[in-house]
């Protein structure tokens, strides 16, 4: 039996909605996906569900400050993405929330709050970013539990999932950063966060320090970065991630077998599973190892073999399959199931922070 972490009840606010938000065509709420400084505006991006009547943007400079309205918006029929700016208020914090009215009815939907704080453009080292060849996001501090953090060309959104919020700031680009009091970080200035020369794809993860999982997974238009520390207690985490020249962006060929891979495996704790042309590797790290595993009809008892070869009987891929071409159509967990994809392998990551194990399945698509 896992032994629990403790639990400490603190304020913090509801953000958990925003990022995974961004990349949803067809959100039921209000969503401010994204904030950005330029000059002397504050540049907002919000995702609209249809059938909103009127939508308000509101402000708040603390958290026993009422709320006020800043900006009406107008909302087409059918929702969307939606651009506007405001004036940026001449303050160091600010808390801000969409107010909309469905149409027929007087219920409002109100959007999770974003709060923010500002850092230099990712790209900086040179005095052109737009020359750059490499953007770096250089993270350090102490992680208890599973958190995300969602990159955009606009910033970056941090999200908490279980257990405890960093006791203190973390550190990016050498900037401090308290998450559970500012949950977003951005930039001021003309310059993007992430510059459009810069690949959200073309990317590599640089492990420095950590003792469980630092994991990517490439989403529309952002990246999100998992941080899952499954063992007892708090530990110290410290990686970079590269962003390269688009010009590296890879292009991923059509040229591949249309193919799907079902996985699922009862996770306590956290796995890695690496799975290539030829074979899979399944990796334990903490915690209970998953006893028999499933890869489509195929089931791999890891008491037996950590290896599992994609021959005869145990083909789980057909020949001709591009890997690169990968896609999650699918997965079920309470905690981190995802999936990274190049050329060579893909690097499925488990893990599962509360106590007790939980049934975990990924689906994937091969050139499609």
């Amino acid at each position: 039996m896992r032994l629990a972490k403790t639990f400490i009840v603190g304020l913090a606010l509801a953000a958990a909605c925003i990022g995974l938000a961004a990349v949803d065509s067809s959100p039921r709420l209000p969503v401010i996906t994204s904030i950005s400084v330029s000059d002397t505006n504050l540049n907002f991006i919000a995702m609209l569900p249809p059938g909103l009547e009127q939508a308000v943007l509101e402000m708040r400079p603390a958290l026993t400050a009422p709320w006020q309205q800043t900006v009406a918006l107008q909302v087409p029929a059918d929702g969307g993405l939606i651009e506007f700016a405001i004036p940026k208020p001449p303050l160091e914090t600010a808390f801000f929330r969409l107010n909309a009215t469905m149409r027929a009815t007087t219920n409002a939907q109100l959007s999770a709050e974003l709060r923010y704080v500002t850092i230099a453009p990712l790209g900086v080292a040179s005095a052109n970013p737009s020359l750059s060849d490499e953007a770096t996001f250089h993270f350090k501090g102490v992680v208890d539990g599973s958190d995300r953090i969602i990159i955009t060309r606009t910033g970056a959104l941090w999200e908490h999932v279980n257990w405890n919020w960093p006791s203190g700031a973390v550190e990016v680009n050498g900037t401090q950063w308290n998450p559970s009091e500012k949950n977003f970080l951005t930039t001021t200035g003309a310059v993007a966060f992430l510059p459009d020369n810069f690949s959200l794809s073309a990317v590599n993860l640089e492990k420095i320090d950590g003792r469980d999982v630092i994991a990517l997974e490439r989403t529309n238009q952002a990246l999100v970065v998992y941080l899952d520390d499954t063992s007892p207690g708090a530990a110290p985490y410290e990686f970079k991630i590269h962003f390269h020249s688009i010009l590296s962006e890879p292009v991923h060929t059509n040229q591949s077998t249309e193919a799907s891979l079902k996985i699922t495996a009862q996770i306590d704790g956290s796995d890695l599973l690496q799975i290539t042309a030829q074979a899979a590797t399944w990796t334990h790290h903490a915690w209970s190892i998953p006893g028999v595993i499933h890869l489509n009809d195929i089931a791999w008892d890891l008491s037996q073999t950590n290896v599992l070869e994609n021959a005869g009987t145990n083909a789980f891929l057909p020949s001709g399959v591009e890997l690169s071409t990968a896609k999650i159509i699918r997965r079920q967990g309470r905690d981190l199931v995802t999936m990274w994809a190049d050329h060579e392998s893909i690097w499925v990551s488990f893990a599962d922070n509360p106590n007790g194990s939980d049934a975990c399945e990924l689906e994937i698509s091969f050139g499609k």
